[in-house]
């Protein structure tokens, strides 16, 4: 029987006081790429899962010592094991014992004697479950990874945004104002609440031919930007006095410029991106 998902690399620990058993099963199971260890009592399983912990342990329920269900109890109170799941192996067949299996923390049986398909199967699927759960932690721990930079990096855009004393303004699609640089803000006049959504041509002077330069509103980007652009910023308190300011216009896309399409994603314009200086 193949799987369909790779096994190698996953781990199964053995548990089973009866040799003959344990062969049985390590036939069974490393022809599949597992990485097969094994112990003949609960003492040595406990102390091999808590210094290399397995994917999954497949445990006699019946052994001398610390039998099945204190083995899994203990190893369901420790730190390191309570994650990995147990599977039973026994030839008791009572509703009660089957009930006790599962109030320890056991997550399936496996009846004896085996029978190598329905062994393999179980097997199978909680290591599915075991991989599935990986990838999830996997993802998790990179997307908080991501989430940290993207904090940081945020932190770091707002603190320069904050400080810079020279010009910054973002616009969205339409031209209106979504944020600006405080400090040019502040030499205009203006809080951002004033001008948040307001056309960026409310604040620029109009040319001699009562026409505004509307070139700084662009959707180029790459090598084509706009660059070096004359504006005149008109002032909240005097709209005749001015401030002389050279910008570069930057068009801001959810794709490379040179992309149309990618995995689904269709090329959008986000709006524009101002810099410049006085």
């Amino acid at each position: 029987m193949e799987p369909d998902f790779p096994l190698e690399n996953m781990s199964v620990l053995l548990v089973d006081d009866t040799p003959a058993n344990i062969d049985i099963l390590r036939k069974t199971l490393e022809n599949n790429g597992l990485n097969i260890s094994f112990a003949t009592n609960g003492e040595l399983a406990f102390k091999l899962a808590c210094e290399n912990p397995p994917d999954l342990i497949l445990l006699d329920v019946m052994m001398p010592g610390m039998d099945g269900f204190e083995t899994c109890r203990k190893m369901k109170s420790h730190e390191i094991t309570k994650e990995i799941p147990i599977v039973f192996l026994t030839a008791k067949t009572d509703d009660k014992d089957i009930i006790e299996g599962f109030s320890v923390g056991g997550s399936d049986y496996v009846f004896k004697p085996f029978n190598r398909k329905e062994v393999l199967t179980r097997v199978e699927n909680h290591l599915k479950g075991q991989h599935l759960i990986r990838e999830k932690n996997r993802l998790i721990k990179k997307l908080q990874i991501l989430n940290d930079e993207l904090v940081e990096s945020q932190f770091q855009y707002k603190n320069i945004i904050e400080t810079i004393s020279e010009i910054v303004i973002k616009l969205d699609p339409e031209g209106k104002i979504d944020s600006i640089n405080p400090s040019f803000s502040k030499l205009l006049g203006y809080r951002l609440s004033d001008i948040k959504g307001k056309p960026v041509t409310d604040l620029i002077k109009s040319n001699t031919d009562g026409t505004s330069p509307i070139e700084l509103i662009t959707r180029r980007s790459g090598e084509r930007v706009t660059k070096n652009l004359k504006v005149e910023f008109k002032l909240k308190t005097n709209p005749q006095s001015t401030i002389k300011v050279t910008i570069d216009c930057f068009g801001l896309w959810n794709l490379p410029n040179n992309i149309v399409e990618e995995k689904g994603v269709a090329k959008k314009f986000l709006g524009t991106l101002i810099v410049g200086a006085k």
